[in-house]
């Protein structure tokens, strides 16, 4: 059965175009020529994808995708952009379109954006096939406990995904070979000791849901293995009763869904590449400021040892902004660190040097305290480089947006086998609530003004070089990263 497309644009000629060579590509073509009729048929045709102008009279592309994923979330949306248009474009990769294509559309990259949105309905499709499928392995291999312990005992152990039977304390009882062999677990361990060495419950836990109404649930988040190393699983649960219908346990199946996570990550690379010049250039941006900043300053003092200085920043920042237009696939391309040998203290002056005007354009003060050595890191600079700028640049607009007199504290640690870094500032603080999403992909708390990249690509740098980010804030008095590294081994 061909896949259906509904297609939503109000030009009528590009709505021909386009629905000749998707039929000629074997998809079968549904059209609309505003969004408030595609969005009828969005929810009557059932379209397998929805191709959508960002921009029509009336309901626009923005409105009609959060339409789609609120009453049919299963239809792929792919949004088409015109000139201008990339934050709409950012903001619908935020609300789950599968990508976008710029006008006039080629059609290489109209199949590439088409294959990725055929490519996640199939992994849904096989996700949703496979679980419902386990689930009824797994009630049938219950239900025929009593009457075969053999035949049970072998079903449950070579299930290919972890199994677990907890209790309402959320105590382990019975677990699968597989589960056995890659956790850290001994007998009547909780679950979510075993999961994240944790001492109390996850937030949401589905296993305490279903104890609680006798349904099933499902979650996704990450686990430690023995060798630790850390994976995505999906969780759903499924609650055991006895003869009275009491639930007396809840059994929890437990898939490894890294891989499939990791090609959703690859099928947002048409956004990241969008927002890779973007967080790029607002780099670029912020030490041209600086830079500026220094020489009207010079001028206005008549110091010219400060108008050179602000002029060396301003020929650094325009060669770097060819360089970055040279290596603008870095994130978006799955590969190691270009590592190289780089001093500590130049890498710490580097970073001074742009962060410094601009904290001091913003009224900030900017304490250091590291160490005085020769110490060197093996490491990509660029992509640690980065990573630094965007927490400090964080931590400045922080300081700025909160009114007071701001302090920005940069410190450094040396604890052999590793570096600390600590960046502390005394701004607004974050909300108990948004810490675990600090690093995700496209999230930002500043509106419009921020792209949702900054942190996530600081946090997947750190983990490259094998380090480790934290966070530690309290509302209205400070926030703190806390960055690890490797020391270079002598």
């Amino acid at each position: 059965m061909a896949t259906r497309i509904l297609l939503a644009d109000d030009e009528e000629g590009l709505r021909k175009v386009l629905t000749i060579y998707l039929q000629d590509a074997g998809y079968e073509v549904v059209t609309a020529d505003n969004g408030k009729k595609a969005a009828q048929m969005a929810d009557t045709a059932s379209p397998d994808i929805v191709l959508t102008d960002i921009r029509m009279p009336g309901m626009d592309g923005i409105s009609l995708l959060k339409h789609i994923k609120e009453n049919t979330p299963d239809i792929e949306v792919i949004m088409i952009t015109g000139h201008g248009d990339y934050k709409l474009a950012i903001e619908s990769l935020k609300l789950n379109a599968v990508d976008f294509i710029s006008k006039p559309i080629d059609n290489d990259v109209l199949d590439i954006a088409l294959k990725r949105a055929n490519d996640r309905i199939q992994n849904r499709k096989q996700i949703q096939s496979y679980t419902q499928n386990l689930e009824a392995l797994v009630r049938e291999k219950t239900r025929k406990l009593a009457e075969s312990e053999k035949r049970y005992v072998q079903l449950f152990n070579e299930a290919p995904c972890y199994i677990t039977v907890q209790d309402r304390d959320l105590n382990i009882i019975e677990t699968n070979r597989i589960f056995r062999e890659q956790f850290s677990f001994q007998d009547k361990m909780t679950c979510f000791k075993v999961y994240k060495d944790r001492n109390e419950p996850c937030r949401d836990c589905p296993v305490l849901k279903t104890f609680k109404d006798g349904k099933s649930h499902t979650a996704e988040f990450e686990v430690i293995l023995k060798d630790g190393s850390i994976k995505d699983i999906y969780v759903q649960t499924s609650a055991i009763i006895d003869d009275r219908g009491a639930i007396t346990h809840v059994m929890e199946m437990s898939t490894d869904v890294t891989l499939i996570r990791e090609l959703q990550d690859h099928l947002a690379a048409l956004g990241l590449h969008i927002g890779a010049v973007s967080h790029g250039m607002k780099q670029v941006l912020t030490g041209l400021d600086g830079g500026s900043y220094l020489i009207d300053s010079g001028i206005d003092k008549g110091d010219t040892g400060r108008i050179k200085e602000g002029w060396d920043i301003v020929k650094e920042k325009m060669s770097k902004t060819r360089q970055m237009v040279l290596d603008i696939l870095y994130h978006s391309k799955k590969r190691e660190p270009d590592r190289s040998t780089v001093l500590l203290t130049d890498l710490i002056q580097e970073i001074i040097s742009i962060i410094k005007p601009k904290a001091d354009k913003d009224n900030v003060r900017l304490d250091i305290v590291s160490p005085d050595n020769n110490i060197s890191l093996h490491i990509d600079k660029t992509a640690v480089f980065s990573a630094f700028m965007s927490i400090l640049e964080n931590a400045v607009e922080a300081c700025a947006i909160r009114g007071k007199k701001g302090i920005v504290r940069f410190g450094v640690d040396i604890k052999p086998p590793r570096i600390l870094f600590s960046i502390k500032d005394n701004g607004k603080g974050i909300e108990e609530s948004k810490k675990d999403k600090l690093f995700n992909l496209f999230y930002s708390d500043k509106g419009n003004k921020g792209t949702g990249l900054g942190l996530f690509i600081a946090s997947r740098s750190i983990k490259q070089h094998g380090g480790t980010i934290t966070v530690k804030s309290e509302v209205n008095q400070y926030t703190e990263f806390t960055i690890t590294l490797p020391l270079m081994k002598s």
